[in-house]
């Protein structure tokens, strides 16, 4: 049967569009509070509006519906992408899988045409969502670098170490946040909105796009170098250092300037392409009823899958700590440390435990999730293993164990002061398998979800130790994760 109708087109998009956006609306609340707080997203919900905006005046777009077999098999590809990004409770993956799966709705319902003649609209959505922290790290590294020889060509006293910006009139730390990445973002949504408006031909975006991006850019370099400058020399007294995000913002304000004027003179409005059939010879919209049957389907079973596989849990999980062979267990099961205060979102169960050999003490951190969800999981940025005010010199790397189950473990080298010093080695447990590497970890969590037994545990080990002695405790700590990775297993679980 084929549906001619367009109300009908337009109902069977809007159920699927809306069903999945239900399924997923976690992750729309965890979008909307990246949009609704102070970091480099909080143009997302403007940047949202004149998308809807442009799309609204394309809605002829959605005159024309097609459908395809490609598409079908694209819908379920980025379906079944958005179920395993849920699964492993990725964030960024969720968003853009999200973004993926309504895109894939569009070419399932009006052709690949529909991308095409919507392309920068959409390219606005995906500058706004927050999966572009991956630029934070090369941002930051490259405004350290320009902003410490800013300062030194200029004749001030400087000393790099790191993200450290040591003057004598204070030490300035250039920080993720201080990367520049709302100032490059909002360039981009900036250049693809006037592309647009402006009917800019594709070689014209990008070269707009390339000079919004750069002056951006540019700007946190400025803004860097003149904090560090003016801090320096007021004892970092002056109030655009005790406020530097609001002096951040006047200084890209300034510097956007030449973006707008360069714009209106190089980049002004030129006349559309109308590339669009005649009215009168338009073929009939027209698509099969069993091909809508068959999209809402798809959108069906991963949205159903999403519910489910999640729901199934062992309420009791909980890793056992095995007895270690020539290693004396002093304590069980105590609820904190005193010197040690490792933050775990989400764990529905935290111990420490005590070992010794000879003089040697070691702490066995356990944090036990039964499941996991996005924000409150093993594997989490907010999650932290140290208090990073009481620790200067932080290293982390990985060591080696002579272990069949666990080939290397994660290391975090601290310093307290000059004389004390604290190792911390971690990995995890999940689906039965030790795994120190977060990625290998995160395939374990989908494998285990699926198969209903998503519990999973953090084990940590420290040992405090004098400078000096930094090849023993190496020796020591290692010596104890691999006798601790040859135990059983022992899991307590629901009868």
């Amino acid at each position: 049967m084929w549906v001619y109708n367009r109300k009908v087109l337009s109902a069977f998009l809007l159920f699927n569009f809306l069903f999945v956006l239900t399924v997923n609306s976690a992750v729309l609340a965890d979008l909307f509070d990246e949009w609704w707080s102070t970091g480099s997203y909080n143009h997302g919900l403007l940047g949202l509006a004149l998308a809807l905006y442009v799309i609204w005046t394309k809605r002829e777009v959605f005159a024309s519906p097609q459908g395809n077999i490609l598409a079908l098999l694209l819908l379920s590809a980025t379906s079944l992408l958005l179920l395993l990004a849920s699964l492993a409770s990725i964030g960024q993956l969720q968003m853009l899988s999200l973004f993926l799966v309504i895109i894939t709705l569009l070419v399932s319902f009006y052709g690949f045409q529909s991308i095409n003649k919507l392309l920068l609209p959409l390219v606005m959505i995906l500058l706004v969502l927050p999966i572009w922290n991956v630029l934070q790290i090369p941002l930051r590294e490259i405004s350290t670098w320009v902003s410490f020889h800013s300062v030194d060509l200029l004749g001030f006293e400087i000393i790099r170490q790191g993200y450290k910006l040591i003057t004598p009139g204070g030490t300035f730390i250039v920080e993720e946040a201080c990367s520049g990445l709302s100032f490059f973002l909002a360039s981009a949504l900036y250049a693809v909105f006037v592309a647009q408006i402006n009917h800019l031909s594709r070689q014209a975006t990008l070269v707009f796009f390339a000079f919004a991006v750069a002056v951006a850019i540019v700007a946190n370099w400025i803004r860097i170098t003149v904090i560090v400058i003016v801090g320096s020399q007021t004892a970092m007294q002056h109030f655009i250092v005790q406020d530097h995000l609001t002096f951040g913002w006047m200084v890209f304000a300034a510097c956007f300037v030449s973006v707008i004027i360069i714009g209106n003179i190089y980049f002004g409005e030129q006349t559309p392409d109308n590339n669009e059939l005649p009215k009168a010879i338009r073929k009939t919209p027209q698509i099969r009823l069993r091909y809508l049957f068959a999209v809402s389907a798809i959108t069906l079973f991963f949205a159903l899958m999403t519910v489910l596989l999640p729901s199934r849990f062992d309420s009791k999980y909980k890793f056992i700590l095995p007895t270690i062979p020539l290693y004396t267990q002093l304590t069980q099961n105590n609820a904190s440390s005193p010197n040690w205060h490792p933050v775990s979102h989400g764990a529905s169960s935290e111990e420490f435990n005590y070992f010794l050999q000879g003089k040697e003490l070691l702490q066995v951190y356990l944090a036990n999730y039964i499941r996991q969800r996005q924000g409150e999981e093993m594997i989490f940025i907010e999650n932290h293993l140290f208090d990073e005010n009481r620790w200067f010199d932080v290293r982390q790397q990985t060591i080696q164990l002579n272990s069949p189950f666990l080939e290397q473990i994660n290391l975090i080298r601290l310093r307290r002061d000059g004389h004390r010093s604290r190792l911390i080695a971690y990995w995890y447990l999940v689906d039965g398998q030790f795994s120190a590497d977060k990625k290998t970890t995160k395939w374990h969590e989908i494998q285990a979800a699926i198969k209903g037994q998503p519990g999973a545990t953090l084990i940590a080990i420290a040992f405090d130790y004098k400078n000096e002695n930094e090849t023993f405790a190496l020796k020591t700590i290692a010596d104890f994760a691999t006798a601790f990775t040859l135990q059983p297993i022992s899991i307590n679980r629901a009868i």
